[in-house]
């Protein structure tokens, strides 16, 4: 299997690091989801077999440990209930590293890895089962399904927790990311290739438990076809989740400017979603609401196939069992042709 050889690799690698008498414990596990939709639009019923998530991961010693995780997918994407069912499927490595984290204070990254500029993607990690509501927000979209934001990197990462009542998180990088093509991550070494950065910053104190608060910074250059590009991106998140109830938003702004002609373009997007567990009896349920808005610049060459958005949804989440949930929603949003529908959609994820 190509994860498991992929994840064999790393610890190949990793072994002259650390001297171990046992072989290193290993733990294979994926996610996946299907997902059936209702437009009320044009009343066509889709189907959609959703991701296959594998991961592979290894604690090397008490400091060292390796991850390689990757995805399987059809190619279309789930609300497009218009378009005519698809076979392609793709591969792609989603993350690829060996981290020392020898506290809390400090942790390393080498390797393929997210950049941390979205706040859902360094909590989620992608799976569906994960995260409380069907979609991602589109700002959180990965790159090869039409996402907008550099998601992800080759390079190294430090993050860590510093102590004291504020509970100071903060995070650096430098890696290669942002290639010709917006799903593309620049080869590594690459001459013509520069590097990116980030940083981020944010507190959760212990004044207010549950609640944390940040901003993140990226900046790069993008060898675009149409001219090179300076990318600068803000973003800031808040969240808060205590006694059953969750509140996460988060906003993002992107900024492009060509270096030949100095043409600027902007692109910004947030989120919004509020849940709550019931109690007693009905324990296993979680009812949500989330917001979703998406600005893609005019006329922005390099963000060519990403599409605006604008929607909302409130439904349900049912976790039935430890590794199976149920949701279930209705979600109001801009077809792929730009006109407006609503969705009547279940799905079924699970964690194994």
């Amino acid at each position: 299997m190509k994860l498991e050889a992929l994840a064999a690799a790393v610890l190949s690698l990793c072994a002259p690091l650390m001297a171990q008498e046992a072989p290193p414990p290993f733990r294979f596990g994926g996610f996946a989801n299907v997902t059936f939709d209702h437009s009320t639009r044009t009343h066509h019923d889709a189907f959609a077999g959703g991701e296959l998530d594998l991961y592979a991961s290894a604690a090397l010693s008490d400091n060292w440990s390796a991850l390689a995780e990757g995805f399987i997918q059809h190619a279309g994407r789930v609300e497009d209930v218009d378009q005519q069912p698809t076979k392609r499927v793709e591969v792609d490595l989603e993350r690829f590293y060996i981290q020392y984290s020898p506290s809390d204070r400090m942790r390393l990254e080498l390797g393929q890895i997210h950049t941390g500029i979205i706040e859902w993607n360094e909590r989620e990690h992608r799976s569906r089962f994960l995260q409380t509501p069907i979609d991602v927000p589109a700002i959180a979209t990965r790159e090869e399904q039409g996402g907008a934001w550099p998601l992800h990197f080759v390079g190294l990462w430090s993050s860590g927790r510093l102590g004291g009542p504020l509970g100071v998180e903060y995070g650096a990088g430098i890696g290669e990311a942002r290639g010709r093509a917006r799903d593309e991550i620049q080869p590594l070494l690459d001459e013509k290739s520069s590097p990116s950065q980030l940083v981020s910053l944010g507190v959760a104190p212990d004044a207010v438990p549950g609640w944390r608060l940040g901003a993140a910074e990226y900046g790069g250059d993008i060898p675009a076809p149409e001219g090179k590009m300076r990318e600068a991106d803000l973003t800031a998140f808040t969240s808060y989740e205590r006694g059953g109830a969750e509140l996460r938003g988060e906003w993002a702004q992107m900024h492009h400017r060509r270096l030949d002609d100095q043409q600027r373009y902007v692109t910004h997007g947030w989120y919004a979603l509020a849940s709550w567990r019931a109690r007693g009896r009905w324990k296993p349920f979680r009812p949500y609401v989330l917001l979703d808005h998406l600005d893609v610049a005019d006329g922005e060459p390099y963000l060519s196939e990403v599409r605006d958005q604008k929607a909302w949804a409130a439904g349900v989440r049912w976790d039935a069992k430890r590794w199976l949930a149920v949701k279930s929603d209705y979600r109001a949003q801009r077809s792929p042709e730009g006109k407006h529908e609503h969705l009547v959609r279940l799905q079924f994820a699970v964690s194994f």
